[in-house]
């Protein structure tokens, strides 16, 4: 039971990882392409490469070609018989009449392969265009020649014909040189001797090793003799043995692949192919054996693509899912919910700037998707027939003057009808991440505490929350459609965003909400500065620069401890202890700071880093310390009734000194 289970357990893991299903389509491919041939030509091109580097010299095989075959072959055949030779085969496209006291004489000698005789030669395979398989004979419908000849001859299964000997050391006579006894007996005597038509090929081109420029079939015919005469016959690997080897590598390569780059792999991808065909060499030559070495190529390249794919695959997911997490943790930090919940986001932003802007007339734009134009969207105070401008294209003008500029710019042409006069007419684009969402065209009648300033940076402000809020719900908009049709996202060419185009986006808009981080740090009255563990500066605000400029002490210079020495009366081991107290304890203190004649109530804290994933801090689950210099002096001046707010913390403080006791600071 327990087995059951843990193999359920396994598989259901197994069920979740695509690179393994992955992986076992590979070998599925393997399988099936090996059992359907499908790379066979792969495997005959080698071979006939392979043959072309055997080299044999010796041959009992002799060619004897006649110009009148028809007419001269009995003569012929009792000469040669004077020889005593092995065997003669004639050969002729025709059926030869034969001397019957001839016949008596050569029996078991002298054979006539022709369909219409007793004997007949075997097929040879047309192996993807290469003359060189010897079929199997056991189920021939004729008597075939060759086991009559070799008595020991294994005729069950076909053979790959061995194409060592050299075409030079093929002994050739003519029929002339024979008749006038110009042959040596012992070039004659104990061969295998093959009497044929001369240029009986028809011009017919052979396709076989170092045989493809002639036509001369009865040169193939003597490299069939010469190799079952030397029992030098090329075997083939059987299905499942060429299968398995073909898996066995596939797997070997995985391993080998997955450990390294792309370059490195295609450089062992290539040592390998060029290790398979000296592999395949010596096998031919010393086993008499063919591997496959074609098939064995191609899929040793077919395993590199696959693992290039496969690690496409999953760092395209890995990367899919980093930039939805992104987004989404942006759009939940950064966008209401109230706002996403909406159907449209133009009623949410009309309200916004109609209750804190005081517009005359105001128009919204929005981009089209995939376009450089605009369509009208919302009026306020107005119709959106109301633009006089036509031409709806943000790369003219006023809408490139704005894009220009990248915030408000005043409209000096006319942009609306019915304008008043001295109705002023502005237009501001609304980008985020620089992503362009839109326009926003708008008018104001300016009066006397009008501040043409102000209100363009009122109008900037809002136009950039504006663009913000657009761009975080088209991506929530997005996301909500990802499962719509299949079929209409492929009609439409959407079915995939390029996965470069997200993390463009997801960088831009990680930089627009960095960049809007610091200026509001940098813009923080109090002087600030933040510390890692280690007591490094890590960032400090404008604030404090001014306040290090003034004091003259180098903020970078220095470490937490330093500075806490130097602004306060601790002595180090005291100080040391406080810091202690905030790292460890994730402690916030207030201390009393003295720079020159100036007083400041130092806030030191921990950033708590507990929540974060890959948090600096850890083990202390903190990611730095803050120190905050509050100039409580500065703020109570700004107040309209400074006295009376000084009063009322003395009485407070009296209160909190007799009914409350004191916070301890100490670490």
């Amino acid at each position: 039971m327990e087995l059951i289970v843990a193999f359920k357990q396994q598989f259901f893991l197994l069920k979740r990882q695509r690179s393994f299903w992955l992986t076992i389509c590979l070998f599925i491919i393997v399988v099936i392409s090996n059992s359907l041939s499908l790379f066979n030509s792969s495997n005959a091109f080698f071979y006939s490469r392979l043959a072309n580097l055997t080299q044999s010299q010796q041959s009992n095989v002799v060619i004897i070609e006649s110009e009148h075959l028809s007419r001269e072959h009995n003569e012929l055949v009792q000469q040669l018989l004077s020889y005593q030779p092995k065997a003669v085969l004639v050969f002729a496209n025709e059926q030869l009449t034969v001397n019957k006291t001839l016949t008596d004489m050569a029996q078991n000698t002298v054979f006539y392969p022709h369909p219409k005789n007793d004997y007949c030669l075997p097929h040879i395979n047309d192996w993807s265009g290469y003359n060189v398989e010897l079929a199997a004979m056991a189920d021939s419908s004729c008597l075939a020649i060759w086991p009559a000849l070799f008595n020991d001859l294994d005729s069950s299964k076909s053979v790959l014909l061995n194409f060592a000997l050299a075409p030079s050391s093929l002994p050739k006579f003519s029929a002339e040189r024979l008749m006038t006894m110009d042959i040596m007996a012992s070039q004659l005597q104990n061969k295998i001797i093959i009497l044929g038509q001369h240029n009986a090929g028809l011009g017919v081109k052979l396709n076989a090793p170092k045989l493809t420029q002639t036509s001369n079939y009865l040169l193939l015919t003597a490299y069939i003799a010469d190799t079952l005469d030397k029992q030098s016959s090329i075997s083939l690997l059987t299905l499942w043995q060429s299968t398995l080897l073909l898996l066995s590598i596939s797997l070997l390569l995985l391993f080998a692949f997955q450990k390294l780059s792309i370059s490195y792999s295609i450089v062992i991808a290539v040592l390998t192919s060029i290790c398979w065909f000296g592999l395949g060499y010596f096998i031919l030559v010393f086993q008499h054996l063919f591997l496959p070495v074609g098939q064995m190529t191609i899929f040793t390249f077919i395993t590199l693509v696959w693992v290039i794919l496969v690690r496409k695959l999953n760092e395209d997911r890995e990367l899919t899912s980093l930039i939805g997490n992104i987004q989404q943790k942006m759009a939940g930090r950064y966008l209401p919910k109230s706002f996403i919940s909406q159907s449209s986001p133009w009623d949410a932003i009309i309200r916004l700037v109609t209750q804190q802007l005081a517009l005359n007339k105001s128009i919204f734009l929005a981009r089209k998707e995939g376009d450089h134009r605009l369509t009208e969207i919302r009026a306020v105070n107005c119709h959106l027939s109301d633009i006089k401008e036509m031409r709806r294209d943000y790369k003219r003008a006023p809408y490139s003057d704005a894009l220009k500029e990248f915030g408000v710019v005043p409209i000096l042409r006319p942009f609306f009808n019915e304008l008043s006069d001295g109705e002023l007419q502005y237009i501001v684009p609304l980008i985020y991440a620089g992503d362009v969402r839109g326009f926003w065209a708008m008018t104001v009648m300016p009066d006397a505490q009008f501040n043409k300033q102000a209100f363009e940076r009122n109008v900037n402000a809002f136009a950039g929350q504006v663009g913000e809020l657009l761009f975080h719900y088209r991506i929530i908009e997005s996301q909500n459609n990802a499962n719509d049709s299949a079929l209409s996202q492929l009609l439409t060419l959407k079915l995939q965003e390029p996965l470069s185009q997200q993390v463009k986006t997801s960088i831009a808009e990680m930089e627009q909400k960095l960049t809007t981080l610091e200026h509001v740090f940098n813009n923080v009255r109090s002087a600030t500065v933040l510390f890692n563990l280690f007591g490094q500066v890590v960032q400090i605000n404008k604030s404090l620069e001014k306040l290090a400029a003034q004091h003259q002490f180098s903020i970078f210079d220095m470490t937490a401890l330093d500075l806490l020495c130097l602004v306060t009366d601790l002595d180090t081991e005291t100080a040391k202890g406080k810091l202690r107290f905030i790292t460890l304890q994730k402690g916030d203190i207030y201390l009393q700071a003295k720079l020159d004649e100036n007083t400041y109530i130092l806030n030191v804290r921990a950033m708590d880093a507990s929540h974060l994933q890959n948090a600096s801090g850890e083990p202390f689950q903190v990611s730095g310390i803050l120190f905050e210099f509050i100039d409580i002096a500065f703020f109570i001046e700004q107040m309209p009734s400074s006295k009376q707010l000084c009063d009322s913390l003395c009485k407070q403080q009296q209160f909190y000194a007799q009914n409350l006791m004191e916070p301890s600071t100490s670490g």
